[in-house]
């Protein structure tokens, strides 16, 4: 409630929540309750579909113009933007630098109330999903007229959010971020060389408490993830490794099928790498296993939040090998220096974009490595000091009277550190079969 208050108030707003979290109603309802048009940048075609057909059965005028549609098509829809007939207007940051000329009139025309920005993180010019036509959202909102910014994203640290407003210009924008801490969830970060790994995954994917229930295990490499597929197998473990470049996308789609249960035989374990799942809302991942340490934090919420999608609780078990300049840290390292290679940037850029990639994965290493609680270290680097404040009274009032009856998910376990006691006296497997079997 604070964040639409904020957009109804007139200021910029960038908003870090998760996937499912609500972020989608957080700009629709500003959009319909203020006057005037609201444009959405969104960067996947089906994505805006999904969302334009949502807001049509609810009787909101919406609409989309990109590629796929004919020309006969979007002059009829950017008739009905002239006319004032439309709410919220779905288009991909490419489309203010078309070629044709009278379509770009149009947009500038448009005069928005809000400039929505979905998947912010693309903006970010350091990160992995940068698109170089985010990047100029800066110059689009100024021929727009300077309307306020909406910006959303599922996962960015403090340094990615100061970079993501310095980039649209609207450094004074307040900064929301909610839920990165997910209570059902406990950490466990397991040190271990490479060579072992595979028989303490296979340990933990034979827990009895298991059977019936989702788990995932990421992995950084395609390379990776068959040898650790290989190396289950001979444990008597068959399990799927999902990757982009396997078979046809017919086949893939079916493998995701199957793991969510859509299609048979079903599968209830499956390897993958770090772009399996995302938007894929599977309920009952009680497991996610991470073959080493994420290459960022980001990442590594990414790939954790996969689990406990229900609420229930869930455990994350991270792998690392316990030092900073380690065969983990170097893998990652040298995948970093392949990607900035051709990034296509000039030599000071590429050298400070491996700068803060390395120091990102320096920073998963430190965290891996401290003595202190894994929960409160993840929330502080989305969060600073705020992680652990207290809402005002105002906020928690309004949370109350307009967030509905949501159960309340509490804690049932933290982490290795705070719960030292506990894995001492059970075991690490113990520990993880408690908490998977509710």
């Amino acid at each position: 409630m604070p964040i639409v208050l904020a957009a109804l108030a007139g200021n910029s707003v960038l908003v870090v929540s998760p996937t499912g979290s609500g972020k989608t109603l957080c700009f629709q309802l500003p959009a319909v309750l203020r006057r005037g048009l609201s444009i959405v940048v969104s960067p996947l075609k089906t994505l805006m579909s999904e969302q334009v057909s949502d807001l049509l059965k609810k009787k909101v005028p919406a609409t989309f113009i990109n590629s796929d549609l004919s020309g006969e098509e979007k002059q009829a829809r950017f008739s009905l933007l002239a006319r004032n007939a439309v709410k919220l207007l779905y288009i991909a940051p490419e489309r203010f630098f078309v070629r044709n000329q009278d379509e770009r009139e149009r947009l500038k025309r448009s005069v928005p109330t809000f400039l929505v920005v979905d998947e912010a993180h693309c903006i970010d010019q350091w990160g992995r999903d940068f698109r170089p036509e985010y990047g100029r959202l800066r110059e689009v909102r100024e021929k727009l007229g300077s309307p306020p910014v909406l910006a959303f994203t599922a996962t960015a640290g403090r340094e990615m959010q100061q970079r993501i407003l310095a980039s649209l210009g609207i450094p004074d924008a307040t900064v929301f971020v909610r839920d990165v801490d997910r209570p059902n969830i406990a950490f466990l970060r397991l040190r271990c060389p490479p060579d072992q790994r595979g028989e303490e995954i296979a340990a933990l994917l034979r827990l009895p408490q298991l059977r019936g229930q989702n788990a995932m295990i990421f992995v950084p490499s395609v390379r990776v993830g068959e040898e650790l597929q290989i190396a289950l197998a001979g444990m008597g473990i068959e399990i799927p490794l999902y990757h982009s470049r396997l078979g046809t996308a017919w086949d893939r789609q079916e493998l995701v099928k199957r793991f969510v249960g859509q299609s048979k035989p079903a599968v209830e374990q499956i390897i993958c790498t770090n772009a399996f799942g995302m938007g894929l809302d599977i309920p009952n991942v009680r497991l996610v296993i991470h073959w080493q340490q994420s290459a960022s934090v980001e990442d590594l919420l990414q790939e954790f939040g996969r689990a406990g999608r229900d609420g229930k609780p869930s455990v994350s078990a991270i792998f690392h090998d316990g030092q900073r300049s380690s065969r983990d840290a170097n893998r990652l390292k040298f995948m970093a220096e392949k990607t900035v290679e051709g990034s296509g940037l000039d030599q000071g850029d590429r050298e400070a974009m491996l700068e803060q990639r390395c120091r990102q994965i320096d920073q998963v290493a430190d965290m891996l490595r401290s003595a202190s609680c894994f929960r409160r270290s993840i929330t502080s680097y989305f969060e600073g000091d705020k992680a652990m404040r207290r809402p005002p009274v105002s906020e928690r009032i309004l949370e109350w009277v307009f967030a509905g009856r949501v159960k309340k998910v509490r804690l049932t376990a933290c982490c290795d550190c705070c719960n030292a006691e506990e894995i001492k006296k059970r075991g690490k497997y113990g520990y993880v079969a408690r908490i998977v079997g509710g």
